[in-house]
């Protein structure tokens, strides 16, 4: 199976998650079109080594990103007159990149595996999740300020993959560690680690 490859700097995408992005760039905005086109899935990669991003080999793997990334579908929000899109990318999975395909593209594309991960919640881990859960909630209540906006939020971090998705996204400080919450392919492994930094107070402010 192929991804487009979006390369972004300290930016972890979760699959229950959906990310409000801003396209610019020419290669990006044709990456975007053709998904649209083709049916073929983003994968939002995180930026590992910058300065090996000009260093792209096909039949070899991307060197300057984390292999696994969160993919989805790009839902167009806006167009705007410059040429610029304001999109939703909609979390569908999680991939392993493997090896850049030559495309002709202005942009990456890569074969990937679909990553299969557990999501059956242990018992131990449900108290954990609902603790979490208030957490979330608190969070959204001081710092979403539209009631609209609120509702519209909570009515997306119904399940336990939503909740973690949503908490490491918007509450975990450090990128290292958003990727690695998201490298667990279990959802017990996850909660445990998200509640570990609450624990620790190693969240952002007001993530109490």
């Amino acid at each position: 199976m192929e991804f487009f490859v979006f390369p972004m700097a300290e930016v972890v995408f979760y699959p229950s998650t959906s990310k409000p992005l801003n396209i610019f760039e020419p290669r990006y905005l044709q990456m975007v079109q053709d998904s649209l086109a083709t049916g073929t899935p983003i994968a939002l990669a995180y930026v590992d080594d910058p300065e090996r991003e000009a260093q792209v080999y096909f039949n070899q793997n991307l060197n300057f990103v984390r292999p696994i990334a969160g993919f989805g579908q790009p839902l167009v929000l806006e167009k705007r007159e410059d040429g610029s899109l304001l999109i939703f990318l909609q979390g569908r999975g999680k991939v392993r990149l493997g090896k850049v395909v030559d495309r002709g593209t202005p942009y990456l594309v890569c074969e990937g595996g679909l990553i299969n991960e557990n999501h059956l919640l242990e018992n131990a881990e449900s108290v954990e999740l609902i603790t979490l859960q208030k957490v979330l909630v608190n969070w959204i209540n001081k710092n979403v300020p539209e009631a609209h906006n609120r509702e519209q939020f909570l009515r997306n971090i119904r399940s336990a993959e939503e909740v973690i998705g949503c908490f490491a996204s918007y509450l975990v400080a450090d990128k290292d560690m958003q990727q690695l919450i998201l490298e667990a392919n279990d959802i017990n492994e996850k909660i445990q680690l998200v509640a570990g930094l609450v624990s620790s107070g190693e969240l952002l402010p007001d993530g109490r």
